[in-house]
């Protein structure tokens, strides 16, 4: 293979190729017909595909051969004479691929083959006449191998813009089509574009609250992105939907209706696709899902609530770095891209045939100036780069609208090119002044400054405010720099700045030049050449005209503070010019030294007694702009916080020492109102009789309803609940069965509603599932229970109702059917397991902690007692605790697999077993347990005996250890108050007494539990410190001892 390579096969190959592309082209221009016969002179090459690769020297000659005498042949003397237009070009083509797919050939000879290959797949993309199926494959192939031999490294991509930039040179100026190619490829290269979004499926449902407001349904749910009237701006979606409900009220009021996706409102000027691919898709979950679209109309039902997107641009697209995201559109003015950019800009002179290559050269362009280096380029007086788009501008603001539009919700293609001339004009304006000078002379001529003022009078006529303002931006840019050119632009504006007579006529042609010339003023640059502007607006007299206009009309007075009941006030507020002085006058003086102090010399009392209006025209607003641009000079403000004192003597002084009366004499009006003084030191007192009487209203104490904030103090008949998060799950991981024994676990993030606010809050929000809108009320955590509390003078039948309706809940969350104490029992032994266990209560949730869920425990309990107490079972389940607590040791390794094992049993413990028979069982409850964690942790699959009796790390005994505290240290700091004399079923009563009418002191004694837990247990570093923490040390005697004889009393 080697000397094959090194003779110049490839290079042969690509000389051929060019050589048939270039005769398929001849014929493109002259002829009419596609010659059939045409290729026989390549038809020896055709044929040399067949033979072996290892004949490769011979196939070098009779290619060298063919090619030099071919041509003598006439193509319908040969009997290939019936070949198709192309075959031999695809098959040359193909050919030069299949030495292209070996590696070693790829990576030393795809460079110099590059530019053969992209200008084959550009001719062939531009033949009419003479394309065939053959040719149609032949490009195809090429491109397949032109993103081949593309796709390397940064380097490799470097060297390709620079040969896509020599080969559009190639191009005359009549083509059109060619450099299109060329140029997209460039932008897709200098910045990647997302995959393109294929057709996706909207759904369209109105706001069930206004379900009575709103007439008609869209049934043809869900909709195609491609139906008519589904795009390409939600505004089309939202006619579509007034259409099709006969809403024609709302056809043409972008005001009225309101759409959202996700629960956010979403701007009509917005594109479907985008708002498809950034709101809806993050959170769907699937692709194919339909995009769920609510509408519903604007202020209905109140003020809106949910976040609105005007606009999708992420803050990472807005932080990123430019220079680095963008770094390859430097290769642009490294290997004269901007020259042909620039060059391809002057051929246009049809913007209808020229439009496609007109948006990929302006789109490139914006591309290239995200870079600093292409816009000093740009800035270069050779490259007239300015003047170039000064031409382009003109023949697109002569243009129809509709052939300069831009993509849909985009900007047209008339601001495009503004938006990037006044960047390149932007960053001129940091040369040296030599360098602007010569740069100032390539920016268009006094004709043409005078061509884009009278685009500004057609602009204003059209309401195309956007392009007004960009016009404005670009405007003073253009005259820096040339006297004649500013004169010029003054000039156009001299004859709508006599304001009193705007004030008397009002004429709209003159509001609009008016409004330019503010949005002219606004947009001038801050550093000389701006400055000199600024200078010829000063000696034009157009800051003493606003001048002139606001002392004559203002009110005299001496007060600082402005009465706005005044009519003389009323009156000059009311002028229509007032607000165009304000902001010419606001323009003119940002960072400018001659209008400050022009300003500042006898009208700051005017303008500061404006900046207290309140009005539509924002008078106040423009006054304080004005104010802030006068504060950046010294002479104006060196006084003072508000930094213009110098200027007018003690009138700040003044100014808030009336503030300062104004305000004690509200503050004195307001105290009378609510019965109190101030004394000479400010302090304040009770003056009225009535509000001593508060004293004796306390707030609320205990427990609150989230909602009404009020509790059994205010509201003692009403029930509250507990908002709580319920998950099936096993009642016992270590259950030897492959189908365990189900159950579930609460959590909660303690969070009380009366259950008639929540019902009441969840009518009020249809539009939400009660659990959605409970969660709001439950701070942001999920939940699907309301555990009711029997409070103390709540009737027995409303709790009894609230819990028969959490049971329901229970039922629909968990699929669990028996709900009763039983599985209450196992929710709080899974739940102390969580403290024993360290695992976190708000994986599921998103919210609550150990605290919120230590003071959960005693309403636990509680639930389950109601149902004991009601049934009179008290008595049956303390000899069944008693019963299984104390059973013999034999059964203590079987049992310790068991659901209902020695865990439950510690778990039912509290309810019917008093503190007394607690003490004589709680060392016996602890070696079980230690028991317990030998078996499961020795035997995870279950048995009766133990394999293994010698202690284990403290570490495999620790959570279980834990466990039997917190079920000691319920006994010691929870109940140790409820009923110290009572046992058997007088326990189970008063238990259920003491916690139905002790929140407050629950509350407490939970939190002194949760201390315990978090400073003494879970920091026990052995059973020994367990033991002495718990206060049992003594009695368990030594710990070491207590452990092994545990472990050796059972199988």
């Amino acid at each position: 293979m080697r000397p094959c390579m090194t003779k110049g096969i490839l290079g042969l190959l690509a000389e051929l190729i060019t050589k048939e592309i270039d005769n398929l082209n001849q014929l493109e221009e002259t002829t009419l017909n596609s010659d059939l016969s045409q290729g026989y002179a390549l038809k020896e090459l055709t044929e040399l595909l067949i033979l072996p690769l290892t004949a490769h020297s011979a196939l070098v000659f009779r290619v060298r051969a063919e090619g030099a005498d071919g041509a003598a042949d006439s193509p319908t003397d040969h009997p290939f004479c019936a070949g198709v237009q192309g075959y031999a070009l695809k098959e040359l083509t193909e050919l030069l691929i299949s030495f292209l797919e070996l590696e070693s050939v790829r990576s030393r000879h795809k460079a110099p083959l590059l530019a053969t290959v992209l200008h084959g797949y550009l001719s062939l993309r531009r033949l009419v006449i003479q394309r065939t199926k053959l040719v149609d494959e032949t490009q195809e192939r090429l491109l397949m191998l032109l993103e081949d031999i593309t796709s390397g490294t940064e380097a490799e991509t470097r060297q390709f813009m620079a040969i896509c930039v020599e080969t559009v040179a190639k191009y005359g100026r009549s083509d059109v089509r060619t450099p299109v190619f060329i140029f997209e490829r460039l932008c897709s290269i200098i910045e990647p574009e997302l995959n393109e979004l294929g057709p996706f499926l909207l759904s369209l449902e109105k706001d069930p609250q206004q379900e009575d407001f709103l007439q008609g349904r869209m049934v043809g749910n869900p909709y195609p992105s491609t139906d008519p009237g589904m795009g390409p701006l939600m505004r089309d979606v939202k006619n579509r939907i007034c259409r099709d409900c006969e809403l024609v009220a709302l056809l043409e009021d972008d005001t009225g209706m309101e759409l959202l996706v996700n629960n956010k409102i979403i701007s009509l000027d917005l594109p479907v696709k985008e708002v498809y691919r950034k709101v809806w898709l993050p959170s769907a979950s699937s692709d194919t899902e339909p995009m769920r679209i609510v509408y519903r109309m604007r202020g209905l039902l109140g003020d809106a609530t949910e976040e609105f997107i005007e606009s999708l641009e992420t803050k990472t697209d807005t932080d990123r770095d430019d220079e680095e995201t963008y770094r390859m559109a430097n290769v642009m003015s490294d290997c004269g891209g901007l020259q042909e950019l620039l060059r391809r800009m002057e051929y246009i002179e049809d913007l209808q045939r020229s439009r496609p290559l007109l948006t990929v050269l302006l789109r490139l362009t914006g591309l290239c100036i995200k870079t600093r280096q292409n816009r000093a380029a740009l800035t270069r007086p050779e490259l007239r780069a300015v003047a170039v788009m000064l031409r382009l501008l003109a023949l697109c603001l002569k243009a129809d609208p509709e052939l300069v539009a831009g993509p849909p919700g985009g900007p047209t293609v008339t601001q495009q090119l503004l938006q990037i001339m006044a960047v390149v004009l932007a960053e001129a304006t940091s040369l040296d002044l030599d360098e602007y000078r010569r740069f100032a002379s390539t920016c268009g001529s006094v004709e043409q400054i005078r061509l884009l003022l009278s685009h500004v009078h057609m602009a204003q006529s059209k309401g195309a405010g956007a392009l007004l303002q960009q016009l404005m931006r670009v405007l003073p840019f253009l005259t820096f720099g040339s006297e004649e050119k500013m004169r010029l632009l003054i000039d156009h504006f001299q004859p709508v700045l006599d304001f009193d007579e705007f004030d008397a006529s009002q004429p709209a042609e003159s509001a609009a030049l008016l409004e330019s010339l503010c949005a002219l003023t606004a947009g001038i640059e801050t550093n000389c050449m701006g400055n000199q502007l600024k200078d010829m607006f000063v000696a034009a007299g157009v800051v003493e005209r606003a001048l002139t206009y606001l002392r004559q009309h203002a009110p005299p007075g001496k007060k600082a503070l402005l009465n706005t009941n005044d009519e003389q006030w009323k009156s000059f507020l009311s002028r229509p010019a007032l607000s165009y002085a304000l902001r010419i006058l606001a323009g003119l003086a940002t960072k400018h030294e001659p209008t400050q102090l022009a300003v500042a010399a006898e009208s700051i009392p005017i303008i500061h007694r404006l900046e207290q209006v309140s009005s539509d025209q924002h008078v106040g607003s423009l006054a304080e702009n004005l104010l802030e641009a006068l504060r950046t000079n010294r002479q104006v403000g060196a006084v003072g916080s508000w930094g213009r004192a110098q200027m007018w003597g003690g009138y700040c002084e003044q100014y808030s020492l009336e503030k300062k009366r104004m305000a004690m004499a509200m503050r004195k009006h307001q105290l009378d109102a609510l019965g109190m003084r101030a004394n000479d030191k400010g302090q304040v007192a009770i003056k009225s009789s009535v509000l001593r009487q508060l004293d004796d209203i306390s707030d609320e104490q205990g427990l609150t309803c989230v909602i009404c904030r009020e509790g059994y103090r205010f509201q003692p008949t009403k029930v509250l609940g507990i908002y709580t998060f319920t998950k099936r799950c096993p009642l016992d991981d270590a259950e030897p069965k492959q189908r365990k024994t189900m159950g579930y676990s609460t959590v909660t993030h303690f969070n009380l509603v009366h259950v008639d606010c929540h019902m009441a809050a969840v009518r009020l929000a249809r539009a939400r599932d009660e659990w959605e809108s409970a969660a709001l009320q439950n701070a942001n955590t999920r939940c699907n229970g309301l555990l009711p509390l029997w409070g103390p003078q709540v009737a027995e039948s409303a709790f009894a109702h609230c819990l028969a309706r959490h049971n329901t809940y229970l039922q629909e969350s968990t699929g669990h059917r028996d709900v009763g104490y039983q599985t209450t029992v196992h929710d709080l032994k899974l739940l102390l397991l969580r403290f024993a266990q360290e695992r976190s209560f708000s994986d599921d949730s998103g919210g609550g902690g150990p605290q919120s869920n230590i003071y959960i425990v005693p309403h636990l309990m509680h639930m389950a007692l109601y149902v004991i107490n009601s049934t009179r079972i008290g008595q049956r389940e303390l000899k069944n605790v008693t019963t299984q607590l104390g059973a013999a040791s034999d059964r203590w390794v079987e049992t310790s697999f068991e659901p209902d094992g020695p865990l439950f049993w510690m778990a039912m413990a509290p309810l019917v077993l008093a503190p007394d028979g607690w003490r004589q069982l709680r060392l016996r409850c602890l070696a079980r347990l230690l028991v317990l964690a030998q078996a499961r942790h020795t035997r995870p699959g279950g048995g009766r005996a133990l394999t293994e009796r010698q202690p284990l790390p403290w570490a495999v005994y620790r959570p279980w250890a834990i466990f039997w505290g917190l079920v000691d240290g319920l006994y010691t700091m929870v109940l140790s108050r409820a009923a110290p004399e009572a046992g058997g079923a007088d326990w189970c009563a008063a238990l259920a007494e003491y916690i139905r009418h002790h929140d407050q002191a629950l509350l407490e004694a939970c939190d002194r539990l949760l201390r315990h837990y978090q400073q003494e247990l879970l920091p026990a570093a052995s059973l020994a410190e367990m033991l002495d923490v718990l206060g049992v040390l003594a009695e368990a005697g030594d710990p070491d001892t207590f452990l092994r004889e545990a472990l050796q009393q059972v199988p």
